[in-house]
C-alpha cells in the first residue's frame, strides 16, 4: 500500500518534473527570443538617434567647409570677424560660440566677445591638440567651454594653400543634441540611456519614467558597467547583460539589466558610442501574460497525461510549442503598434506582410489590412524608386541602410516626406525586411517657411526689430544696424527707449504706447538719434504679436528710412521760394531799369556837357559806375532765376577778383585775413562777367564759413598755366589757361562729403542757413565756360578750391569802341514810352546826335496819327511794357500801316521780347534797358542806313 502511494507521489512527481522540466526550456527560449527581440528594438531606436545625432553635424561641416574658403577667415580680418558674428546671429540658438584659432592653439578671434578670451592658449585641449597634430577635422567630446557652457567643439583645419594656418571652431551646446536625440530614445522605469566618448569621458547619462539616473550611476566605478564601457570603448554594435545596485535601486538586491551599445561615427577618426539600458522586468513584460497561461496550458497537460495517452500527450505538446510561437510573434506585434513611428514588415520581394498603425496614419488610410499584400515600391515616389530599389538591393544582401528622407504617395494621390530607416528582420521564422518611417512633411514646411521668413526679414532694406511686452528688444535685423549705427550686440536686452531724438514729447511715446498694448497697429513718422548723435527720420509701424490665445506676446516694428524724403521736401519748399524771388525779380526788372535808364542817360548827357578835367565830371562817371553795377545787378538777378539769358566776352579776370575781394571785405570779420597772390594781369576769359563773379564770391563765402567761429587765413591765388598742363586736364585744347585757387585755415572737409558737395541742394549747413545749391551753380558755370573744379581737403586742415579756365585772346573792345565817333543823323525820330524820364533822357541823347526829336507817351495816339498822316517820322522807338498797345502791338500795327518805317523795340524786361518776336512784327532792332547813349545811337543810324538801302533798291 505504502509502495503504490509512494509509487504513485514519485509518478506524481516524475510527472510534474518532467512536466516542469518541459516548460522551463520552451519558456527560456522565448525568454531570450523576447530578450533579442527588445534589444532589436532598443537598437532601433539607438541607431535613429545615431544617424539624427551624425545628421545633425552635416550643415555645420558644410558651412565649416565654406568658411574655410573664404580668404577673409583665412586670413581673419574684419570682414572675416563680420562673418563669423553674422553667422553665429543667425544660428544663436543652435550654437554658442564661434572661433577661430591661430596654428599654436591661441584663439585669434571670438563670438560672442568675452574679456581675456582672444589671445588665449587652449591647445591642451584633447580636440585642439588633436586638429594640430593630423590636421584633420575634429568633433570633441562634450566639454566645459570658457563661457562655461557644456559643448561639443566641431572644428575644421584652415589652409593659406598648403600651409596650416589654424582652425576654425564651432561651439555646439550639447544640451538640444542630447534633448532632441536622446532623450527621444524611451527606456523604462530603472532603465537609462548612457553616452560615452572614445577614451570613456561621460557624455550623457537620462534615466527613466520614475526618475533620472544619477551621473554616478553612469559613470560610477561600478566593475559590470566598467566592462560594459570597455566594449563600447572599442566602437563596435553589441548587445549585453549587467547585474548592480544603482541608486534608483535602494536598498533592494541587484537588479539584471540588458543593455545595447553602438558607436556614433564622427569626423576625424572620432566616435561616441550610445548605451540603451533596461531592467530585466521591463525586457520580460511582455511574457508575463504567456507564463500565466502557459502554467494553466502545464495544469491541463498534467491531467491530460493522467488521463490521455501517451500520443495525446505529444500531440498536445506540438500544439502548445505552436501556441507560444503565436504568442510570441503576438507580443511583438502588440510591442510595434505602441512605437510612435510607421513600422513595415515586408518580405524578399517587397510585399507587405505587416504594419502597424502608425504607418496607416502616415499614408492616410483606415485599416492596417488595406496595406497587407500590397507592394512597398507602389507607395514610393516616381522620383525616389530608383533610389529605394538600390537601398532595396542592399537589405536583400543583409546590408543595413542610412536614415533618409524620401517621398512617398499615398492612396489618395497625395505626397509626403518621410524619414526612412531600414534593416533586414526575422518575422514569422522568415528573413523579412523592416522600415522605421516617421511623416517629416509638416517638419520641412515649417523649416522652409522659417528659412524664408528670417532670410527675407535679414535681407530687408526696412528696420525690423521684435521686443517682448515690455519693450526689452529681443531681435534686430541688419538694416536697423545700418540705419542706426548700433551692432546687434548693443542693442539687444536694451529698451529702444535711448534711441530717442528729444525731438518728441512724452505724450507722443504715451500715444504710440497705449496704441499698440490696446492690440491695434501704430503708424506715423518718429525721429530718432543715431548712435553717432545724427537724426534720422523714419516712417514706422508698430504691431503686436499674439500667441494661439490671443495674448500679446510681443511688438514688432518696421521702419523705412525717410531722411532723403523728409530732406527732398525741405529743399523742394526752398526751391519754390527761390522761384517766386525770381518771379518777383523779373516783376520789378522792368520798372528797376527804366529808372536806371534815366539815371545812366542823365549822367552820360551831364558827361557830355561837363569838361573832363573838372571834379565834377570825376564825380558823374562814379555814378555812371554805380549805375552800371546796378544794371549787372539787375542782369545777375535775371540770370539767376533762368529768366534771361547770358553773353559771353572776354572778361580780365585780375580786376573782376579784385573788385569783389573789395566788396567781399566788407562783409567779413576781420578775424579773417585775405592774402591776394594775383599773376595773370592780363588774362581774360571768355565768360559772363556776373557769374565769373558769383564764381569768386561763392567760393571766398563757403572759405569765410569754415573759418567763421575761429577764425583764420583766406589765400586767393589767379595763375597761368602752360598748354601741356591745360591740356591734361581741360577737355578743350587750349595754349594756355588760369587756375584759380581759394584756400582757407578751416576745420576741412570730410571725405564723404567731397564725394557729394557739388550735388545739388547737398548742403552740411543747419536749416535757413544754405540752400545747398552754391557750389552746384559754381560747378554749372565753370562746366559752361569749359573750365574744371577740384577739391582737395583734409579734416582740421582746410580746404582748397581749384578752378582751371581757358584763356581768351585779349581783344580790347571797350577801347576800340571808345575810340569810333559816335554816329549822328538829322533825320526825325519819335519816341514812345509811358515814363517821363525816360522821354527826357531820350530827347537830350537823341538831340546831342543831331536828331529832330518827337516824343509820346500814348502810342494809340501816335498810331491814329500816323494812320492819319498827322505824324510824319524817319524812325520810331518804342517801350515794350505800356498801357493800352504794348510794343510789340504797337509795331505790328505801324508795320501794317506804313511797312517801310523802321521800328525799334526797347524793354527793361519781358519774357515775350526776343529778336524772333521782334521781326515776327516788323521791328528792326532791340534795346534791353538801361540804354547806353551809343548803343542808340549805333542802332538807330544802323536802321535809317539800312532803310534808305531798301528803299533805294
Amino acid at each position: 500500500m505504502k509502495r503504490t502511494a509512494f509509487f504513485k507521489i514519485a509518478l506524481i512527481a516524475g510527472t510534474a518534473a518532467a512536466l516542469l522540466a518541459l516548460f522551463y526550456l520552451p519558456y527560456w527560449s522565448v525568454r531570450k527570443k523576447t530578450i533579442a527581440a527588445f534589444n532589436n528594438e532598443q537598437m532601433i531606436l539607438a541607431h535613429h538617434a545615431i544617424k539624427g545625432i551624425q545628421s545633425f553635424f552635416d550643415p555645420y561641416s558644410k558651412a565649416l567647409r565654406y568658411f574655410v574658403k573664404q580668404p577673409s577667415i583665412i586670413h581673419l580680418d574684419d570682414s572675416g570677424q563680420a562673418l563669423m558674428d553674422d553667422f553665429l546671429t543667425i544660428h544663436a540658438s543652435e550654437l554658442s560660440a564661434v572661433a577661430r584659432i591661430d596654428d599654436q592653439g591661441n584663439i585669434l578671434y571670438s563670438t560672442p566677445h568675452g574679456v581675456g578670451i582672444v589671445g588665449r592658449n587652449v591647445s591642451d585641449q584633447e580636440h585642439n591638440r588633436l586638429i594640430l597634430q593630423t590636421h584633420q577635422p575634429v568633433i570633441s567630446d562634450v566639454f566645459t567651454t570658457i563661457q562655461g557652457l557644456r559643448s561639443v567643439a566641431f572644428a575644421y583645419p584652415v589652409f593659406d594653400d598648403a600651409t596650416y594656418v589654424g582652425c576654425i571652431t564651432f561651439f555646439i551646446p550639447f544640451n538640444p543634441i542630447a534633448g532632441k536625440y536622446l532623450e527621444r530614445i524611451r527606456v523604462a522605469d530603472r532603465g537609462f540611456t548612457m553616452m560615452i566618448g572614445r577614451n570613456g569621458t561621460g557624455l550623457y547619462c537620462s534615466g527613466g519614467k520614475s526618475g533620472t539616473s544619477e551621473n554616478s550611476d553612469c559613470f560610477s566605478g561600478n566593475s559590470a558597467i566598467q566592462q560594459l564601457k570597455s566594449k563600447m570603448m572599442k566602437g563596435r554594435q553589441g548587445s549585453a547583460s549587467f547585474t548592480a545596485v544603482l541608486s534608483v535601486d535602494g536598498d533592494g538586491p541587484p537588479l539584471t539589466r540588458y543593455a545595447v551599445y553602438a558607436p556614433v561615427q564622427l569626423p576625424g577618426n572620432n566616435f561616441w558610442s550610445i548605451m540603451v539600458a533596461s531592467p530585466e522586468n521591463a525586457v520580460l513584460a511582455t511574457m508575463r501574460g504567456f507564463r500565466n497561461q502557459w502554467l494553466m496550458v502545464t495544469a491541463v497537460a498534467v491531467c491530460a497525461v493522467l488521463l490521455l495517452s501517451y500520443l495525446l500527450t505529444r500531440t498536445m505538446a506540438r500544439n502548445q510549442e505552436e501556441q507560444k510561437r503565436r504568442v510570441v510573434e503576438e507580443q511583438l506585434l502588440r510591442l510595434l503598434e505602441f512605437t510612435p513611428m510607421g513600422m513595415v514588415v515586408y518580405d524578399l520581394d517587397g510585399r507587405v506582410s505587416y504594419v502597424n498603425q502608425a504607418v496607416v496614419d502616415i499614408l492616410d488610410g483606415t485599416e492596417p489590412e488595406d496595406f497587407l499584400g500590397t507592394i512597398i515600391f507602389d507607395f514610393v515616389h516616381p522620383d525616389y524608386r530608383e533610389f529605394i530599389a538600390l537601398r532595396f538591393k542592399n537589405l536583400t544582401k543583409g546590408q543595413r541602410n542610412e536614415t533618409s528622407v524620401i517621398k512617398v504617395i499615398t492612396p489618395d494621390g497625395a505626397i509626403k516626406d518621410v524619414e526612412i530607416n531600414s534593416t533586414p528582420f526575422i518575422f514569422s521564422g522568415q528573413t523579412s525586411l523592416i522600415s522605421v518611417l516617421r511623416d517629416v512633411t509638416e517638419e520641412l514646411k515649417q523649416e522652409a517657411t522659417q528659412r524664408r521668413l528670417v532670410t527675407a526679414i535679414e535681407q530687408a532694406n526696412e528696420s525690423v526689430i521684435i521686443t517682448d511686452q515690455t519693450g526689452i528688444v529681443e531681435y534686430v535685423n541688419p538694416a536697423f544696424s545700418r540705419t542706426s549705427g548700433y551692432a546687434r550686440e548693443e542693442i539687444i536686452g536694451r529698451n529702444p527707449r535711448f534711441l530717442r531724438s528729444g525731438k518728441h514729447d512724452g505724450r507722443f511715446y504715451r500715444n504710440m504706447w497705449k496704441t499698440i498694448t490696446s492690440g491695434r497697429v501704430w503708424q506715423g513718422r518718429i525721429i530718432n538719434r543715431r548712435k553717432d548723435g545724427e537724426l534720422v527720420t523714419e516712417m514706422a509701424t508698430i504691431s503686436p504679436v499674439r500667441d494661439v490665445t490671443g495674448k500679446i506676446t510681443h511688438y514688432v516694428a518696421v521702419n523705412r528710412n525717410v531722411s532723403h524724403e523728409v530732406e527732398l521736401e525741405a529743399k523742394l519748399r526752398q526751391a519754390q521760394k527761390m522761384e517766386a524771388i525770381g518771379t518777383l525779380a523779373g516783376g520789378i526788372a522792368h520798372d528797376f531799369n527804366n529808372i536806371l535808364g534815366a539815371i545812366l542817360g542823365f549822367t552820360d548827357m551831364a558827361l557830355l556837357q561837363s569838361d573832363p578835367d573838372s571834379p565834377i565830371h570825376e564825380t558823374l562817371l562814379h555814378i555812371r559806375k554805380g549805375g552800371k553795377r546796378a544794371a549787372d545787378l539787375v542782369q545777375q538777378i535775371l540770370t539767376f532765376s533762368r529768366q534771361s539769358s547770358v553773353e559771353k566776352k572776354p572778361i580780365a579776370v585780375t580786376p573782376l577778383i579784385q573788385e569783389s575781394l573789395q566788396l567781399l571785405r566788407a562783409s567779413l570779420p576781420s578775424t579773417i585775413i585775405i592774402h591776394q597772390e594775383l599773376q595773370a594781369d592780363d588774362a581774360q576769359v571768355m565768360a559772363d562777367a556776373t557769374q565769373l563773379q558769383q564764381i569768386v564770391l561763392n567760393l571766398c563765402t563757403n572759405a569765410f564759413q569754415a573759418m567763421r567761429e575761429q577764425g583764420g587765413e583766406l589765400t586767393v591765388r589767379l595763375e597761368t598755366l602752360p598748354s601741356e598742363d591745360c591740356g591734361k586736364i581741360l577737355e578743350t585744347k587750349q595754349e594756355r589757361c588760369i587756375r584759380l585757387t581759394v584756400s582757407d585755415t578751416g576745420a576741412g572737409v570730410a571725405s564723404a562729403v567731397v564725394e557729394r558737395i557739388f550735388d545739388p541742394f547737398f548742403t552740411t549747413k543747419n536749416p535757413g542757413e544754405g540752400t545747398g545749391m552754391g557750389l552746384s551753380v559754381v560747378h554749372g558755370i565753370i562746366s559752361d565756360i569749359g573750365g574744371e573744379i577740384s577739391v582737395d581737403s583734409t579734416p582740421g586742415h582746410g580746404a582748397t578750391f581749384s578752378v582751371l579756365l581757358p584763356m581768351a585772346e585779349p581783344v580790347g573792345e571797350e577801347e576800340s569802341r571808345a575810340q569810333v565817333p559816335l554816329p549822328m543823323g538829322t533825320e526825325h525820330v519819335l519816341v514812345v514810352d509811358d515814363e517821363q524820364d525816360i522821354l527826357a533822357t531820350s530827347r537830350m541823347m537823341l538831340a546831342h546826335l543831331g536828331y529832330t526829336v518827337s516824343v509820346s507817351k500814348e502810342a494809340s495816339v501816335v498810331l491814329e496819327e500816323i494812320k492819319n498822316g498827322k505824324m510824319q517820322c524817319d524812325l520810331v522807338v518804342t517801350d515794350q511794357t505800356m498801357p493800352g498797345l504794348t510794343g510789340l502791338e504797337f509795331a505790328r500795327e505801324l508795320h501794317r500801316v506804313q511797312p517801310e518805317l523802321p521800328v525799334i523795340l526797347c524793354t527793361g524786361y519781358s519774357d515775350k521780347v526776343n529778336e524772333e518776336s521782334i521781326k515776327a512784327v516788323g521791328a528792326v532792332g532791340l534795346l534791353m534797358k538801361p540804354i547806353e547813349l551809343r548803343d542808340l545811337a549805333v542802332m538807330i543810324r544802323n536802321a535809317l542806313d539800312n532803310n534808305r538801302q531798301h528803299q533805294i533798291i
